[in-house]
């Protein structure tokens, strides 16, 4: 079995012990040679700037492929392609271009009065700037402000025309979910790769607030798995590297060769999954 090519996310911190304990995080899961780390892009001008800083201070280290979000909510096209413009500049070369979040959580989405209309221009503008890998987001589950899993691939499918290269789904927790996606969207003419994301569970609560956020649907078992466990992190730890490590094995077993994780900025789940999943690949590369 051949080790699956890996990449992590990564947020800006938003202290200084923050960022110490992520500079950390990323010596660590070097050891597993990602493809690269992926650095999410913070809502309005502070957090975007905390980005453009971390952006710049890991771009330093050579031995670190990075990949940019990029989000087209609340800036002008000339801000955003001005910013995509200083990240070339450091030498990236690959960019998670993302639609963003409306200004208020649950109201319907606009588009900045000088911004880009929808996703697909937007990705069009991206494409003219450079040879960027461009990554786009895929949900197994149809996005809240989707009509149907339909309208979610001919959109999908748009993206891909306009010069995505490669889509990383939303989070989910059965590998089922994730080829029953794939499939639909190879009959609906997407050919680029569809990489899962991978999320280990760190606080379920937590991770029932990110679900409703992005329409992910969290099966009554994985719940179930973690009642009674607010005050025994030891045990829950255990419970959620076990329930990630089964679901990349089950979906390494239906061909998937390459996984995204988000990792929170936490990195020892992600770290004893991949581990794992390291070790497994060795022996039967040996056998």
């Amino acid at each position: 079995m051949k080790r699956p090519d890996i990449s992590f996310e990564l947020f800006p911190p938003t202290s200084a012990n923050g960022l110490d304990n992520l500079t950390k995080t990323v010596t660590r899961l070097k050891a597993f040679e990602p493809k690269y780390y992926s650095i999410t892009y913070g809502a309005g001008g502070s957090g975007q700037q905390k980005s453009k800083n971390l952006l710049e201070q890991l771009s330093q280290d050579k031995d670190l492929t990075l990949a940019a979000h990029i989000t087209m909510s609340g800036a002008s096209k000339a801000d955003i392609l001005e910013t995509v413009k200083g990240w070339r500049d450091l030498g990236v070369t690959r960019l998670v271009a993302l639609r963003g979040d409306a200004e208020e959580p649950g109201a319907a989405f606009k588009p900045h009065e000088n911004g880009f209309r929808d996703s697909v221009e937007f990705i069009a503008s991206l494409r003219e700037l450079g040879d960027f890998d461009i990554a786009v987001a895929a949900y197994p589950d149809p996005h809240p402000d989707s009509k149907s899993l339909a309208d979610d691939l001919a959109f999908l499918k748009q993206k891909q025309d306009a010069g995505a290269t490669t889509a990383i789904t939303q989070f989910f927790f059965e590998a089922e979910c994730y080829f029953r996606f794939v499939e639909a969207a190879r009959k609906a003419g997407i050919t680029i790769p569809i990489i899962p994301g991978i999320l280990p569970i760190n606080n379920i609560t937590q991770l029932q607030r990110f679900a409703d956020r992005c329409g992910a649907t969290i099966p009554d078992w994985v719940s179930k798995a973690f009642e009674g466990l607010d005050d025994n992190p030891e045990t829950a730890a255990a419970v959620a590297v076990s329930l990630c490590l089964d679901l990349c094995r089950d979906l390494i077993d239906g061909g998937v060769n390459a996984f995204h994780f988000y990792t929170l900025n936490r990195s020892p789940l992600t770290e004893a999954v991949c581990r794992l999943l390291s070790i497994q690949a060795e022996e039967k590369e040996a056998a």
